[in-house]
């Protein structure tokens, strides 16, 4: 990566650092281990712009918590029937090999 790629990455890190703790859990759920990747591609998404890039990841994470997005699968589906008719018709089968990078 170029200089100018590592130095955004930097700044753009540091921000992540000033963040509140709900914004920096659910950070950490969206990064799932991979905090670096996640802000690569964040950059990557705003042409290495540092500002325009933070600000796309805090409207995502933002919307993350105003949804209940990293809570969703805690709360059962209520009726019951609609989550069983939802899980029937939804069936998925995938069959195939996955090319190795």
């Amino acid at each position: 990566m170029a200089a100018a790629s590592e130095e955004a990455i930097k700044q753009f890190s540091a921000l992540m650092e000033l963040l509140d703790e709900p914004l920096k859990t659910t950070f950490q759920h969206v990064h799932q281990g991979y905090a670096r990747g996640t802000l690569v591609r964040f950059l990557k998404a705003r042409e290495w712009n540092v500002p325009k890039a933070h600000k796309m990841l805090m409207d995502c994470l933002n919307w993350r918590i105003q949804n209940g997005i990293d809570s969703v699968l805690a709360k059962p589906i209520v009726p019951s029937d609609l989550y069983r008719t939802i899980r029937d018709t939804l069936l998925v089968g995938l069959t195939g090999y996955s090319k190795q990078v």
